[in-house]
């Protein structure tokens, strides 16, 4: 449907024709750069490590080098903003020179990039924003412009390095921040990675100096994303609140909500990853969905649909950026599965042959098909498993599509493809 488009024949809808469940839409927001949480009662412990690492600089003291691993949505850049940005009023209040770089380093595979990006930001501590990235310069000149800035700032400078594990094998930036001793300024270092094995990877200097403060945020279970989930919906949605003053699911009273729309939620996300961000989105999708429908109530159908529409555009995303040979070796393990026939790889190869004559494509040898077929497991998208010929026979690979890939999906993520779609047009039913 598109909304607020006269269609003849249709009743269409235009913006604000509906009530809202909604009372703050933004508050269902996942992405931390749109929404701060303002506590994460789950991270206690966890917040706890962290302002003991930042305790010394209310002393006139250096702060505490650390590490902060996770899974992805675990708390961890919310956790380092909120306790840096409580230590940021003390210092306000107290008029002390305090300045917080948070540096996101994805997209930055290499220290090179990580100190073009920490030059421009210590410098716009100085100028304001709007100062470009130095370029052309040697790794080494880019390291001394970085401590003239900090002397230039002087006081306590804390880094955050956000996702820092982009850096992969590089940790130049890393040995010489954690060595650097400008005068006149005092240097913190924050390490923020979704990589567990990250810190084996560095140097052993590297890892001895900053590895000797790790803070580790481990998975949410279903009880914590459902009182995360309450918090959020208390604030986001009209006729919901908490009673009795305890923030937690069990006292969360609704009027859109029904019963068991967010322990659903939470159980879903808490199989899969654990991941808040996950289950945030998953409820805002499922919101927005009732939200369209105009019926009032977020239920677990909803919640069941959004998750079936989140599930089917990663699978869209995922196919699409794969090359034609993999979408054609994918198509071929999709053909077998609607056919009942099987997966095993010679027979499979057969099949991928009949398909590169049809299009006109260029034909793999079958150990390069079966390559192909292997990238896609990686991805995610299928599924290998080994199988005996038979007595004497040896093993042999059966590729299946993943627990949740759906062949519908895949076919219609790939039907309007210029080079494959013709294939779709032959399997699909």
């Amino acid at each position: 449907m598109k909304y607020g488009v006269d269609t003849p024949g249709k009743m269409t809808q235009g913006f604000g024709d509906r009530d809202t469940i909604y009372e703050d839409i933004d508050v269902l927001e996942a992405d931390v750069g749109k929404y701060k949480p303002t506590d994460l009662p789950e991270r206690e412990e966890e917040l706890d490590k962290i302002h003991m690492a930042l305790r010394p600089v209310t002393m006139d003291g250096s702060p505490r080098d650390i590490l902060v691993y996770g899974p992805t949505g675990q708390g961890k850049t919310a956790g380092v903003q909120l306790k840096s940005e409580q230590l940021q009023e003390w210092a306000n209040q107290e008029g002390v020179q305090l300045e917080i770089i948070h540096l996101p380093c994805k997209g930055a595979d290499r220290s090179y990039h990580v100190l073009t990006r920490l030059v421009k930001e210590l410098r716009e501590v100085r100028k304001g924003q709007g100062v470009d990235e130095p370029s052309g310069y040697q790794r080494k000149r880019l390291f001394e412009m970085v401590l003239n800035e900090l002397e230039t700032i002087g006081g306590t400078v804390i880094i955050i390095l956000d996702e820092i594990d982009a850096i992969g094998e590089d940790d130049y930036i890393l040995y010489e921040l954690s060595r650097a001793n400008p005068d006149d300024v005092k240097i913190g270092i924050i390490g923020i990675t979704n990589d567990l094995q990250f810190r084996n990877n560095l140097d052993a200097d590297v890892r001895s100096s900053l590895g000797q403060r790790e803070i580790t945020f481990n998975p949410y279970n279903a009880n914590h994303l459902q009182n995360i989930l309450a918090r959020r919906t208390a604030q986001a949605l009209r006729d919901t609140h908490f009673e009795d003053g305890d923030e937690d699911f069990t006292h969360l009273k609704s009027g859109v909500l029904e019963d068991g729309t967010i322990p659903l939620t939470a159980s879903l996300a808490a199989q899969e990853t654990g991941d808040a961000r996950q289950a945030i989105e998953l409820l805002s999708y499922a919101c927005d969905l009732a939200d369209d429908e105009g019926v009032g109530m977020v239920g677990e159908r909803h919640v069941r649909a959004a998750k079936e529409e989140i599930e089917r555009e990663a699978l869209i995303d995922t196919i699409g950026a794969e090359t034609t040979q993999r979408k054609i070796a994918l198509l071929t393990v999709v053909s077998a599965e609607m056919n009942d026939a099987t997966g095993e790889t010679t027979a499979l190869h057969q099949l991928y042959s009949d398909l590169c004559e049809y299009i006109d494509a260029n034909e793999l040898k079958q150990h390069t098909f079966r390559e192909k077929l292997n990238d896609l497991v990686h991805s995610n998208v299928l599924s290998k498993d080994r199988h005996g010929r038979g007595r004497g026979q040896g093993m042999s690979n059966m590729y299946t599509l993943a627990g949740d890939v759906n062949p519908r999906s895949v076919l219609d993520a790939l039907e309007d493809d210029s080079r494959v779609g013709h294939i779709v047009e032959v399997i699909g039913p």
